[in-house]
């Protein structure tokens, strides 16, 4: 389903962003990577300033305007330094909650990605090793408890279409998840959504981090091993060499890596087989998709084959 487009939004959200930037909207242009069902717009203004709008309402999905108001808060936190989007202004009347950004230079990675586009991808994500989790997240376990459940929800209730090596090492499957909180805890800030459709490639190179709604305070080699399968959806064939290329990835105890994998392609396995949630139709195929990936990994490191 295509995002909705900045000329649906109701007059009042238009006209608090034009109040906003103190200039009315004259023009603009849709983005159109990522799942929200929300508007995800560069507006250019009769003045000649630029800005990027996202907005959603809870009458196409419910949870989204809780994300939305989360990013706003860590937005508002996240040090220069990263070269995220300040965030200018938000509005919110229970029902429509939009954020207005600065605009970022810059475009998606190329898909397959270009070998300097993914380092420069790694540089950024090692330079967001570096950062204290910013005051107010949650940890990453605070996040992701239920989610990265995956495994035993299945094994509670094993489905018919468990692939063979799946079925046949269930219990280690559910033992490596359970691992994970140990394995994922830490004071650095993690994104946790790290993939090429949250990144803009900047004039100079070098990559920049976007939508922040899941920030969250653990160990920064949970934002590479989430990163890694979207990768592989993208044209990288060697996850174990992106894990190396990493500082945090270098870092990392292996069972570190494999408990963390397995958490992830648990969670992308139970959800894919849920019904898509309100607005979000083509979410379950990605994260069908990316338990594919996650599991190919997943068995080249543990040697199921």
């Amino acid at each position: 389903m295509a995002r909705p487009t900045y000329d649906v939004l109701p007059a009042a959200v238009r006209l608090w962003v034009d109040d906003a930037l103190q200039s009315p909207v004259r023009s603009w242009t849709s983005e159109t990577g990522g799942f929200s069902p929300g508007v995800a717009a560069r507006v250019s203004c009769a003045d000649g300033r630029r800005a990027f709008v996202k907005a959603v309402s809870a009458e196409v999905n419910p949870h989204s305007p809780g994300l939305h108001r989360s990013e706003a808060k860590v937005t508002a936190a996240l040090p220069r330094e990263l070269g995220a989007p300040a965030l200018l202004a938000t509005y919110d009347d229970g029902t429509w909650v939009a954020l207005l950004l600065d605009e970022v230079d810059g475009r998606p990675p190329a898909v397959p990605w270009r070998a300097d586009e993914l380092a420069a991808a790694l540089r950024a994500l090692d330079r967001l090793s570096e950062v204290p989790a910013v005051p107010g997240v949650p940890t990453a376990y605070e996040v992701l408890g239920e989610e990265f459940t995956g495994w035993a929800q299945l094994a509670a209730d094993p489905p018919a279409d468990l692939e063979p090596w799946q079925a046949g090492h269930l219990d280690d499957l559910v033992a490596f998840e359970t691992a994970w909180p140990e394995a994922g805890a830490g004071d650095r800030l993690l994104h946790l959504d790290a993939r090429g459709d949250n990144m803009l490639v900047r004039p100079d190179g070098e990559v920049v981090l976007v939508d922040w709604p899941w920030a969250a305070a653990g160990d920064p080699v949970m934002d590479i091993v989430g990163f890694v399968p979207s990768a592989m959806l993208a044209g990288v064939a060697d996850p174990e060499a992106v894990l190396r290329a990493t500082v945090a990835g270098r870092a990392a105890s292996p069972a570190a890596v494999t408990s963390l994998l397995t958490a992830f392609t648990g969670m992308m396995e139970w959800a894919r087989r849920q019904p898509p949630p309100p607005g979000l139709e083509t979410v379950r195929a990605f994260q069908a998709a990316q338990a594919g990936t996650a599991g190919a990994w997943l068995r080249q490191r543990t040697g199921w084959g």
